[in-house]
């Protein structure tokens, strides 16, 4: 069975930004906010001594979570996931820009007798 391609990346940064939306004394939106501002990484974040104990605890949870659940049910998990980041962030359209058009600048002080400085004719 082959699952959807997931941009992780993209899904992650979605995570990020809905954690980040917590309480101020809520450490799961702190990391979040930690990390979106680059002042630290994700595995910064993970073996720091202020938030391991939430990622420990975040992967045990997930882990029995996976093992009682079926085959199909992961599937269908793996499905949703694909699709998570266009739920939580729609992609942005490319802006739509009027064609730039190609004109010479305007240069009053041009002197056209002088080509170049090196010229010395």
């Amino acid at each position: 069975m082959s699952f959807p391609q997931v941009d992780e990346k993209r899904a992650l940064q979605s995570v990020l930004r809905l954690l980040s939306s917590g309480g101020r004394r809520d450490p799961a939106a702190e990391m979040a906010r930690e990390v979106l501002s680059r002042r630290m990484t994700l595995r910064e974040a993970g073996n720091s001594l202020a938030y391991g104990e939430m990622f420990t605890q975040a992967v045990t949870d997930a882990a029995a979570t996976m093992e009682s659940t079926s085959p199909q049910q992961r599937a269908e998990a793996e499905a949703a996931l694909a699709h998570a980041a266009d739920v939580l962030d729609p992609p942005a359209a490319p802006p739509v820009l009027p064609p730039r058009r190609r004109t010479p600048a305007e240069d009053d002080d041009w002197d056209e007798s002088v080509t170049s400085p090196w010229d010395h004719r």
